[in-house]
Protein backbone atom coordinates (compact mmCIF):
# COMPACT_ATOMS: atom_id res chain seq x y z
CA UNK A 1 0.00 0.00 0.00
CA UNK A 2 1.32 3.39 -0.73
CA UNK A 3 0.17 6.92 -0.10
CA UNK A 4 -0.20 9.99 -1.97
CA UNK A 5 -0.54 13.40 -0.87
CA UNK A 6 -2.00 16.55 -2.76
CA UNK A 7 -1.71 19.55 -1.19
CA UNK A 8 -4.43 22.55 -2.59
CA UNK A 9 -5.26 26.22 -1.76
CA UNK A 10 -9.04 24.95 -3.23
CA UNK A 11 -11.48 24.38 -0.37
CA UNK A 12 -13.46 21.62 -2.91
CA UNK A 13 -12.09 19.31 -5.24
CA UNK A 14 -13.37 17.06 -7.42
CA UNK A 15 -12.05 13.39 -8.01
CA UNK A 16 -13.09 11.46 -10.50
CA UNK A 17 -12.08 7.26 -9.97
CA UNK A 18 -11.75 5.73 -13.20
CA UNK A 19 -11.89 1.97 -13.76
CA UNK A 20 -13.00 -1.39 -15.41
CA UNK A 21 -12.34 0.42 -19.05
CA UNK A 22 -11.48 -3.23 -20.43
CA UNK A 23 -9.77 -1.61 -23.59
CA UNK A 24 -9.58 -4.12 -25.76
CA UNK A 25 -12.73 -6.10 -25.13
CA UNK A 26 -15.34 -5.73 -27.57
CA UNK A 27 -17.39 -4.09 -24.92
CA UNK A 28 -15.55 -1.11 -24.78
CA UNK A 29 -17.37 0.19 -27.57
CA UNK A 30 -18.65 4.33 -29.50
CA UNK A 31 -20.82 4.56 -26.38
CA UNK A 32 -17.99 3.74 -24.27
CA UNK A 33 -15.65 5.88 -25.78
CA UNK A 34 -17.94 8.62 -25.71
CA UNK A 35 -18.36 8.42 -22.54
CA UNK A 36 -14.83 8.39 -21.15
CA UNK A 37 -13.72 11.78 -23.31
CA UNK A 38 -16.98 13.28 -21.71
CA UNK A 39 -15.30 12.81 -18.36
CA UNK A 40 -11.76 13.37 -19.63
CA UNK A 41 -12.80 16.84 -20.88
CA UNK A 42 -14.70 18.22 -17.85
CA UNK A 43 -11.56 16.92 -15.84
CA UNK A 44 -9.36 18.93 -18.27
CA UNK A 45 -11.54 22.19 -18.32
CA UNK A 46 -12.59 21.91 -14.19
CA UNK A 47 -9.52 23.19 -12.44
CA UNK A 48 -10.37 21.55 -9.20
CA UNK A 49 -10.73 18.33 -10.64
CA UNK A 50 -8.65 15.05 -10.79
CA UNK A 51 -8.51 11.70 -11.49
CA UNK A 52 -7.90 8.50 -9.71
CA UNK A 53 -6.88 5.42 -12.16
CA UNK A 54 -8.57 2.41 -9.86
CA UNK A 55 -7.45 -0.36 -12.12
CA UNK A 56 -8.44 -2.73 -15.07
CA UNK A 57 -7.70 -0.05 -17.47
CA UNK A 58 -6.62 -2.86 -20.47
CA UNK A 59 -8.26 -5.99 -20.74
CA UNK A 60 -5.03 -8.15 -21.13
CA UNK A 61 -6.53 -11.42 -21.91
CA UNK A 62 -4.47 -14.63 -22.03
CA UNK A 63 -4.83 -18.31 -22.97
CA UNK A 64 -6.02 -19.46 -19.48
CA UNK A 65 -8.16 -16.06 -18.46
CA UNK A 66 -11.88 -15.85 -19.01
CA UNK A 67 -11.82 -13.64 -22.06
CA UNK A 68 -9.46 -14.84 -25.01
CA UNK A 69 -6.98 -12.97 -26.27
CA UNK A 70 -8.17 -13.85 -29.67
CA UNK A 71 -11.72 -12.42 -28.98
CA UNK A 72 -10.32 -8.95 -28.67
CA UNK A 73 -10.08 -6.15 -30.89
CA UNK A 74 -6.57 -4.90 -29.99
CA UNK A 75 -3.55 -6.43 -28.78
CA UNK A 76 -1.59 -5.39 -25.55
CA UNK A 77 0.51 -2.98 -27.33
CA UNK A 78 -2.18 -1.41 -29.14
CA UNK A 79 -4.51 -1.50 -25.24
CA UNK A 80 -1.45 0.27 -23.71
CA UNK A 81 -1.51 2.91 -26.41
CA UNK A 82 -4.67 3.87 -26.55
CA UNK A 83 -4.75 4.37 -22.89
CA UNK A 84 -2.05 6.44 -22.96
CA UNK A 85 -3.34 8.44 -25.79
CA UNK A 86 -6.90 8.56 -24.15
CA UNK A 87 -5.39 10.31 -21.03
CA UNK A 88 -2.38 12.35 -21.93
CA UNK A 89 -4.76 15.50 -22.01
CA UNK A 90 -4.99 15.23 -18.30
CA UNK A 91 -1.74 13.52 -17.03
CA UNK A 92 -0.74 16.24 -15.22
CA UNK A 93 -4.18 15.69 -12.89
CA UNK A 94 -3.87 12.00 -12.71
CA UNK A 95 -3.04 11.69 -8.72
CA UNK A 96 -2.06 7.87 -8.90
CA UNK A 97 -2.77 4.50 -10.32
CA UNK A 98 -3.20 0.91 -9.42
CA UNK A 99 -3.67 -2.79 -10.71
CA UNK A 100 -6.90 -4.78 -11.44
CA UNK A 101 -7.48 -8.01 -11.72
CA UNK A 102 -6.91 -7.80 -15.01
CA UNK A 103 -3.27 -5.75 -15.11
CA UNK A 104 -2.39 -8.55 -12.73
CA UNK A 105 -3.01 -10.90 -15.01
CA UNK A 106 0.16 -10.17 -16.77
CA UNK A 107 1.94 -9.56 -13.51
CA UNK A 108 1.23 -13.18 -12.40
CA UNK A 109 3.18 -14.30 -15.51
CA UNK A 110 5.86 -12.19 -15.35
CA UNK A 111 5.81 -10.20 -12.34
CA UNK A 112 5.38 -6.94 -14.43
CA UNK A 113 1.91 -5.01 -15.39
CA UNK A 114 0.66 -3.55 -17.85
CA UNK A 115 0.12 -0.41 -15.39
CA UNK A 116 3.25 0.50 -14.42
CA UNK A 117 4.12 1.02 -18.70
CA UNK A 118 1.51 3.24 -18.78
CA UNK A 119 2.39 5.34 -16.05
CA UNK A 120 6.14 5.54 -17.23
CA UNK A 121 4.40 7.07 -20.80
CA UNK A 122 2.17 9.61 -19.10
CA UNK A 123 4.31 10.90 -16.27
CA UNK A 124 2.03 9.53 -13.85
CA UNK A 125 2.70 7.79 -9.92
CA UNK A 126 2.64 3.61 -10.01
CA UNK A 127 0.82 3.37 -6.74
CA UNK A 128 0.89 -0.97 -6.85
CA UNK A 129 -2.62 -2.85 -5.88
CA UNK A 130 -4.11 0.09 -3.63
CA UNK A 131 -3.36 3.61 -2.55
CA UNK A 132 -4.29 5.86 0.53
CA UNK A 133 -4.64 9.23 -0.89
CA UNK A 134 -4.49 12.48 1.44
CA UNK A 135 -6.18 15.76 0.45
CA UNK A 136 -5.00 18.53 2.18
CA UNK A 137 -7.46 21.50 0.71
CA UNK A 138 -7.45 25.14 1.98
CA UNK A 139 -3.38 25.38 2.03
CA UNK A 140 -1.67 28.61 2.19
CA UNK A 141 0.69 29.43 -1.60
CA UNK A 142 3.65 28.18 0.18
CA UNK A 143 1.32 25.05 0.83
CA UNK A 144 1.29 25.08 4.63
CA UNK A 145 -1.75 25.41 7.41
CA UNK A 146 -4.12 22.92 5.64
CA UNK A 147 -7.59 23.54 6.42
CA UNK A 148 -8.90 19.86 6.38
CA UNK A 149 -7.73 16.73 5.05
CA UNK A 150 -9.70 14.26 3.52
CA UNK A 151 -8.34 10.59 2.98
CA UNK A 152 -9.71 8.18 0.35
CA UNK A 153 -8.20 4.34 0.33
CA UNK A 154 -8.13 2.80 -3.24
CA UNK A 155 -8.36 -0.66 -3.87
CA UNK A 156 -9.27 -2.45 -7.07
CA UNK A 157 -10.95 -5.16 -5.01
CA UNK A 158 -11.52 -8.89 -5.61
CA UNK A 159 -14.13 -12.02 -5.42
CA UNK A 160 -18.00 -10.90 -4.55
CA UNK A 161 -21.06 -12.18 -6.00
CA UNK A 162 -23.67 -10.99 -8.70
CA UNK A 163 -26.63 -9.02 -6.57
CA UNK A 164 -26.32 -5.41 -6.18
CA UNK A 165 -25.31 -6.08 -2.07
CA UNK A 166 -22.60 -8.02 -2.60
CA UNK A 167 -20.80 -5.67 -4.59
CA UNK A 168 -21.08 -3.20 -2.43
CA UNK A 169 -19.99 -5.40 0.18
CA UNK A 170 -16.62 -5.91 -1.05
CA UNK A 171 -16.29 -1.90 -1.24
CA UNK A 172 -17.84 -1.83 3.40
CA UNK A 173 -14.86 -4.94 3.63
CA UNK A 174 -12.14 -2.27 2.37
CA UNK A 175 -13.31 -0.66 5.97
CA UNK A 176 -11.44 -3.58 7.60
CA UNK A 177 -7.67 -2.70 6.72
CA UNK A 178 -8.08 1.10 6.74
CA UNK A 179 -11.08 1.98 9.16
CA UNK A 180 -10.43 5.33 9.22
CA UNK A 181 -10.77 6.93 5.85
CA UNK A 182 -13.60 9.15 4.67
CA UNK A 183 -13.93 7.58 1.19
CA UNK A 184 -13.46 4.21 0.11
CA UNK A 185 -13.08 3.37 -3.44
CA UNK A 186 -13.39 -0.08 -4.82
CA UNK A 187 -13.95 -1.63 -8.25
CA UNK A 188 -13.93 -4.51 -9.89
CA UNK A 189 -17.70 -5.32 -10.35
CA UNK A 190 -18.69 -2.42 -12.79
CA UNK A 191 -21.51 -1.00 -10.93
CA UNK A 192 -22.25 2.36 -10.21
CA UNK A 193 -23.13 3.33 -5.96
CA UNK A 194 -22.40 5.14 -2.80
CA UNK A 195 -24.07 4.68 0.12
CA UNK A 196 -23.44 6.53 3.43
CA UNK A 197 -21.62 4.78 6.46
CA UNK A 198 -20.34 5.66 9.83
CA UNK A 199 -17.74 4.26 12.23
CA UNK A 200 -17.55 4.78 16.04
CA UNK A 201 -13.98 5.36 17.23
CA UNK A 202 -12.86 6.39 21.10
CA UNK A 203 -11.22 9.53 21.46
CA UNK A 204 -8.84 8.76 24.34
CA UNK A 205 -8.02 12.70 24.84
CA UNK A 206 -11.66 13.60 25.42
CA UNK A 207 -12.83 10.72 26.91
CA UNK A 208 -16.07 10.74 24.05
CA UNK A 209 -17.22 8.10 21.15
CA UNK A 210 -16.41 9.94 17.83
CA UNK A 211 -18.24 9.44 14.86
CA UNK A 212 -16.96 9.39 10.87
CA UNK A 213 -18.55 9.80 8.37
CA UNK A 214 -17.62 7.55 5.61
CA UNK A 215 -18.94 7.29 2.05
CA UNK A 216 -18.52 3.95 0.36
CA UNK A 217 -18.45 4.01 -3.57
CA UNK A 218 -18.80 1.42 -6.20
CA UNK A 219 -16.57 2.92 -9.27
CA UNK A 220 -18.51 1.71 -12.44
CA UNK A 221 -17.19 0.31 -15.60
CA UNK A 222 -17.18 0.96 -19.22
CA UNK A 223 -18.18 -2.23 -21.13
CA UNK A 224 -21.24 -2.06 -23.23
CA UNK A 225 -23.87 -5.29 -22.31
CA UNK A 226 -24.15 -5.78 -25.92
CA UNK A 227 -21.66 -8.58 -27.66
CA UNK A 228 -19.64 -8.61 -24.32
CA UNK A 229 -18.65 -11.39 -21.73
CA UNK A 230 -20.85 -9.70 -19.97
CA UNK A 231 -23.93 -10.42 -22.97
CA UNK A 232 -22.09 -14.27 -22.63
CA UNK A 233 -22.23 -15.03 -19.06
CA UNK A 234 -25.86 -13.64 -18.32
CA UNK A 235 -24.62 -10.72 -16.22
CA UNK A 236 -26.44 -7.71 -15.29
CA UNK A 237 -26.37 -4.62 -17.84
CA UNK A 238 -25.35 -1.73 -15.51
CA UNK A 239 -24.73 1.99 -16.13
CA UNK A 240 -21.46 2.98 -17.59
CA UNK A 241 -19.44 5.81 -16.56
CA UNK A 242 -17.65 7.07 -13.21
CA UNK A 243 -18.83 8.51 -10.17
CA UNK A 244 -18.03 12.02 -8.86
CA UNK A 245 -16.80 12.20 -5.38
CA UNK A 246 -16.92 16.38 -4.89
CA UNK A 247 -14.87 17.07 -1.46
CA UNK A 248 -15.26 19.92 0.18
CA UNK A 249 -14.42 22.63 3.64
CA UNK A 250 -17.06 24.31 4.58
CA UNK A 251 -16.52 27.33 6.84
CA UNK A 252 -19.18 28.44 9.57
CA UNK A 253 -18.81 31.72 11.67
CA UNK A 254 -19.88 30.50 15.39
CA UNK A 255 -19.73 32.72 18.45
CA UNK A 256 -17.29 35.17 17.06
CA UNK A 257 -15.16 32.65 15.42
CA UNK A 258 -15.22 30.35 11.94
CA UNK A 259 -15.25 27.04 12.18
CA UNK A 260 -14.58 24.62 9.09
CA UNK A 261 -15.89 21.28 8.33
CA UNK A 262 -16.06 18.63 5.61
CA UNK A 263 -18.81 17.70 3.68
CA UNK A 264 -18.92 14.68 0.54
CA UNK A 265 -21.39 14.58 -2.61
CA UNK A 266 -21.13 11.96 -4.55
CA UNK A 267 -23.04 12.01 -7.82
CA UNK A 268 -23.29 8.70 -9.80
Amino acid sequence: MKIKELKTNFNDIYIIPISDLHIGEKGFNKESRRKLKGYIDWVKKTPNAYIILNGDLVNCATRESKSSPFDQNMDLTEQIECVVELFKPVKNKILGAINGNHENRLSDYTGYSPMISICERLGIEYLGDSAVYIMRLGCRKNGTSPRLSFTLYSHHTTGGGSSFGSKINRVAAMREIIANADVFCGSHNHMLGAIHSVTQFINETTGRIDNIRQMLVDTGGYLEWDGSYAERNMLTPLKIGSPRIHLIVKRDRKGGKDESHKDIHISI
